[in-house]
Order: C-alpha cells, then sequence, then structure tokens
C-alpha cells in the first residue's frame, strides 16, 4: 500500500468509529429507532478489506456496524435515513438498517436471516461467470454464521463451479452471547476450507496490512478465474452485540484485554512511526468526520417519513 491509501483508510475508519458513536448517542435520545449491531473494534478489518475492491464488484456486508457503507462510498447521509425509517435512505426509510442496498457500487445487501447472503454471494458470483465479467463479489459474515447450512452448500457450489467469491468471516468470539468455542467444532473457521478444495487463511483482523493483503490476494486470484477462497479474520467487538446490550455474558477482564487492542491507536502509531500521519492531519481528519456527520444528521432530521401509500412500492420487481 502506498502512504496516500494508507492515509484514506485511515480516514475511512475514524469516520466510522465517529459516526457510530454518534448513532448510539441519537439511540439512546429517542432521535433514531432500530436495532443497530455496532461494529465498534471490526471497522479496521472492513474498510482494509473493502478498499480492495473495484466500483464494478459485488459486495455483501454482514449485520455489525457502518465501516462496509462508510468504506464503499455510500453517503452516510443516506444510511442514517434508513436507520432512522426516512425518505433519504437508500431503502427509503423502509428497510431498516439490515437492508442497506446501492447497486450503483454493488451492495447487494445482507439478507433476511442470517446465511442469506451465502446463496445470494453464490448467484452474484453465477452471473459473472455466465456473463463472462470481469468482476468478483466479496461476502462477509460472521463467526456463528458459518455454522448454518446455507455456508456450506454455498461454498460446495462455489468451489465446484470455480465462482468468484471471496468469503471473508469476521470472527470476533461471539455469537450473541454465545462463544465460538462453545459453538464450534473448528478452531479457526477456514480450515473449513479444506471440505471444499479452496484456499484461504486466518489473520489477524486487527492487522490493517495482513487484512488488505490477503483479501487482496484472494480477490485477485477470484478474478483470475481460479475460484472462490474462505478467509477469517481474528477481531473482537469492543461494545455489547446492539445499543443497550447489558454484555453481561463477557468478563469485564476479557473485553478491557481486547479494548488495548483497539486498532484505531495501533493503526494510528504505525502511520505515525512511518512518517504518514502526524497530531495535526490526525486533528483535521477528526474534526472533518465531526463536520461530515452535523451535516447528515441535519439531512437526515429534515427528511419525512415514507408515505404510507408506497407500503408496496419495490416489493415486486
Amino acid at each position: 500500500m502506498d502512504n496516500k491509501l494508507k492515509l484514506d483508510i485511515y480516514k475511512k475508519i475514524i469516520l466510522s468509529r465517529r459516526l457510530e458513536e454518534r448513532i448510539a448517542e441519537l439511540i439512546k435520545a429517542g432521535q433514531v429507532g432500530g436495532f443497530m449491531h455496532p461494529g465498534v473494534g471490526q471497522e479496521a478489518l472492513q474498510v482494509a478489506a473493502i478498499t480492495t475492491l473495484r466500483p464494478s464488484d459485488y459486495m455483501l456486508y454482514a449485520h455489525r456496524g457502518v465501516a462496509y457503507w462508510v468504506a464503499r462510498g455510500i453517503p452516510i447521509e443516506k444510511v442514517l435515513c434508513d436507520l432512522a425509517g426516512r425518505e433519504g435512505g437508500t431503502d427509503h426509510g423502509k428497510g431498516g438498517v439490515m437492508h442497506v442496498v446501492y447497486p450503483e457500487l454493488g451492495v447487494l445487501g445482507a439478507s433476511g436471516t442470517l446465511g442469506g447472503c451465502f446463496p445470494i454471494a453464490a448467484g452474484a458470483g453465477l452471473s459473472i461467470k455466465v456473463k463472462h465479467e470481469d468482476k468478483v463479489v466479496l461476502c462477509f459474515f460472521g463467526d456463528g454464521t458459518s455454522n448454518r447450512g446455507t455456508f456450506h452448500e454455498s461454498l460446495n457450489f462455489c468451489a465446484v463451479r470455480k465462482l468468484p467469491v471471496v468469503f471473508l468471516c469476521e470472527n470476533n468470539g461471539w455469537a450473541v452471547s454465545m462463544s465460538t468455542e462453545k459453538s464450534t467444532a473448528v478452531k479457526d473457521i477456514a480450515d473449513r476450507r479444506h471440505g471444499y478444495a479452496m484456499p484461504g487463511k486466518t489473520f489477524d483482523g486487527n492487522d490493517v496490512e495482513q487484512v488488505f493483503d490477503a483479501v487482496n490476494q484472494a480477490i485477485k486470484h477470484a478474478r483470475a478465474g481460479n475460484g472462490p477462497s474462505l478467509l477469517e479474520a481474528k477481531t473482537y467487538r469492543l461494545w455489547g452485540h446492539w445499543i443497550g446490550d447489558p454484555d453481561s455474558y463477557r468478563s469485564r477482564e476479557e473485553v478491557e484485554k481486547h479494548w488495548r487492542r483497539d486498532p484505531i491507536p495501533i493503526y494510528e502509531r504505525k502511520l505515525m512511526d512511518e512518517k504518514v500521519l502526524v497530531e495535526s492531519i490526525k486533528a483535521e481528519i477528526d474534526e472533518d468526520a465531526r463536520v461530515q456527520i452535523d451535516r447528515a444528521i441535519e439531512f437526515m432530521q429534515n427528511q419525512p417519513s415514507p408515505n404510507p401509500e408506497s407500503a408496496l412500492d419495490d416489493v415486486y420487481a
């Protein structure tokens, strides 16, 4: 990565963290409703992975955090409108945070249920192959979702057809309140690739450059017609499962240990050591994020709720 790219990734990580902090305030103040799963602690891997994509590629995000959309370039005022159920959102305020869809940048959404992303990714990959397009699919998912049947069916299908799909597991150690150690037979979810004869690896999801390099390699592999890969980024969610989660199933010692591995200060120190970032630029980036978020909140607050008569619009193609 060159210095410009490193700084761009840092800016998007900071914007994502600051946006989630403000969203939490809006929810607690009753200004934004809905069920929000924060991605604090996982922004670095989401931004770094998405940075490897071309604008024409497809992406399916997991359900945790806003960094997917920030990294892909969806205007944050649209994301806030989706959260708040306002007309200005990508789904016109009718789908909520789980249904942010932006075809202009290949964002195919998530799914109505956990595990639904896998067959959608396989279908998108099949369409690429049938149309002979120069595209790939990046499909994010969590550790708990890897135990769904659709995971195994879709990976097998993609491997058999050699489809250009990269499956990226964000293993944060917890599926809601169930630890991965108790729910999953394998230690490393990427080891499941052996059952489908596909390449892959496990790496540190808190290390921006490790994430970028691993995903970039898998994207190139898929784009060259060599088929899918299964990647696993070991990370941790620093907040609870949802805004307001009492988080009583984890010990304070565990959470505090992982706060010391927060990827943002780690990446900041690295960029400062490399002279890519200095305190004055860091302050400017933080202030720019605040200004962007203030403007986006003002936009959201001035948008109307969807017209009830439009409830059935967009239901059928």
